[in-house]
């Protein structure tokens, strides 16, 4: 499993990077009506800001080489629950697309997976230089 998210790691970063912003610009657009939000509508967007805060330090850390085993562990575990809850949110409330909502499912989870991981960047081997 490590090999697989190795041959794919930009595209988790890339992945983690679409989903904090798309969260951040979800939750600030949902946080404007704050007045008619129930209880839980308000906790359920302040944890998608602060996923999305914990996504975009991750990523920043990833580019500056350095690898955080909390802020891992934690956008992994954050992850995870929100794969489980999107998951029971389908069998239990009206989904427009299944298919849909099947891929962003396992697009969340495999992406707490490599989070639990702790996947880093594979660094090839310099080739020698052939002397001719």
């Amino acid at each position: 499993m490590r090999k697989f998210y190795q041959s794919t790691y930009y595209f988790w970063i890339v992945s983690k990077l679409l989903i904090a912003v798309g969260g951040i610009i979800s939750s600030f657009g949902n946080l404007a009506d704050f007045e008619y939000l129930r209880r839980e509508e308000k906790l359920a967007n302040f944890i998608g800001v602060l996923y999305s805060i914990l996504l975009i330090a991750d990523v920043v850390m990833t580019f500056n080489g350095q690898y955080s085993k909390p802020v891992k562990y934690t956008t992994g575990t954050i992850s995870m629950i929100i794969g489980l809850a999107l998951f029971l949110l389908m069998i239990y409330m009206s989904v427009i697309s299944i298919p849909l909502t099947i891929a962003f499912i396992g697009w969340i989870i495999l992406l707490g997976i490599f989070d639990y991981l702790v996947v880093k960047r594979r660094v090839d081997e310099p080739e020698e230089e052939a002397i001719i």
